[in-house]
């Protein structure tokens, strides 16, 4: 049994796996809800993606029969890392990468994580992990555009079934801020997709990330998502790493 946690910005979540198989998901978890779902069951194997400083805290609450990792760019992957400078490449990033490998094994694969920052990176048909591009994300874009602004208010989407039934043309300032935000999100997507599909043959695009689910009712591109494809790819992680 394998527990694959990815801490995020904004939430924690855990996976449990058995062997490849994702057989329990702890959705906004704590460290306390993990503590003790760990020492009830303990895991063969923990493996962390951080992207705060929270997993310092795991140290003290791993059990004794368990092994745990901390990914970070010296971890072993089950792909090259042809990143220049590998140390400060997002361990989210990296997970993400090798969920989709795992999913989708020798194909060029465009990997795009829509959370606090859109995420696009990019795994070749001969597993060899390029690199990619980061902007911001869709909170950020409506938060940048009330904080450097003088009037303009800060604004969000309720739901992603609220996303669907957004007015492309805003006919109030809100709607406006509402649809540049988000569908102006949308075509950078759709456009950044066509580019690298132009560069590389049979390209699969693999999403991810809360916002995705706001996003596709505006994304005319094709994709699959995978909500968990971060724990997938931790979980990879560890199973190769031995």
């Amino acid at each position: 049994m394998n527990l694959a946690i990815d801490i995020g910005n904004t939430h924690m979540k855990a996976g449990w796996f058995d062997h490849h198989q994702l057989i329990e998901l702890q959705s906004k978890t704590d460290i306390a809800e993990l503590s003790a779902r760990m020492h009830q069951h303990p895991p063969d194997r923990i493996i962390v993606s951080s992207v705060s400083a929270h997993a310092q805290q795991l140290n003290k609450i791993v059990p004794a029969s368990s092994r745990l990792v901390v990914l970070d760019g010296t971890t072993p992957l089950p792909f090259q890392n042809s990143y220049h400078t590998p140390t400060t490449l997002g361990t989210d990033r990296i997970a993400a990468v090798a969920g989709a490998q795992a999913q989708f094994p020798d194909r060029n694969l465009l990997i795009i994580d829509a959370g606090t920052c859109v995420t696009y990176d990019l795994l070749t048909d001969k597993g060899c992990y390029l690199g990619g591009n980061i902007s911001p994300g869709l909170r950020m874009r409506w938060q940048a555009m009330h904080t450097f602004t003088a009037r303009l208010p800060l604004v969000s989407v309720a739901s992603p079934e609220a996303s669907k039934k957004l007015a492309f043309i805003g006919k109030t300032t809100e709607e406006g801020l509402k649809s540049g935000g988000l569908v102006g999100m949308a075509a950078e997507i759709d456009q950044i997709i066509r580019r690298y599909a132009d560069k590389f043959a049979a390209l699969q695009v693999v999403a991810c990330g809360g916002d995705i689910k706001y996003l596709q009712p505006w994304l005319f591109s094709d994709h699959i998502y995978i909500p968990e494809l971060v724990l997938i790819g931790l979980n990879s992680i560890v199973q190769y790493e031995g």
